[in-house]
């Protein structure tokens, strides 16, 4: 029995460091279990918060689709306004060209009948210098004539 009893003891000593143990890793799956039970729900509050994130994202992306229509619309716009302003300038230059090619047009066809009177007036002017040379030749002949006629007949040089 002796044996037995430092058996006993031998076991005892061994059980009770066991139980000790046993004891320790039960508090210790107690106050695991007490975090995991925290973490879950931290995690139960952060999956919350991720869903209210999202709807917020998502509220916030529409946002920004409709923000990007309506800026898309508005550049939409102004490129619209600023060819219909382009192409006004573009027909106001084409005038303007088409103007200035009308008033020079215009003055050709208004100096071409001019210009044909100035050549008809010249023409008429070189033909009456031409028959006042002639008359201004013959009247020379006429004064060499009756200075002749005086000459011989010196009684009529009363008369002229």
């Amino acid at each position: 029995m002796k044996n037995i009893f430092i058996i006993l003891i031998m076991l005892s000593a061994t059980i009770l460091p066991a139980q000790d143990k046993i004891d320790r890793l039960v508090e210790q799956q107690a106050t695991t279990n007490a975090k995991i039970d925290k973490l879950t729900e931290q995690i139960t509050e952060t999956n919350k918060q991720v869903a209210i994130i999202a709807t917020k994202v998502d509220g916030i992306d529409k946002r920004i689709d409709t923000l990007e229509k309506s800026i898309d619309k508005r550049f939409e716009m102004q490129s619209n306004f600023m060819i219909f302003i382009m192409s006004l300038l573009g027909v106001l230059i084409v005038a303007i060209f088409g103007f200035i090619g009308f008033i020079l047009w215009d003055r050709k066809t208004a100096n071409a009948p001019l210009e044909a009177t100035t050549k008809d007036l010249k023409k008429e002017i070189d033909l009456l210098k031409e028959q006042e040379l002639k008359h201004q030749e013959k009247e020379q002949k006429t004064d060499t004539l009756l200075k002749k006629i005086l000459e011989k007949f010196p009684d009529l040089a009363g008369l002229a």
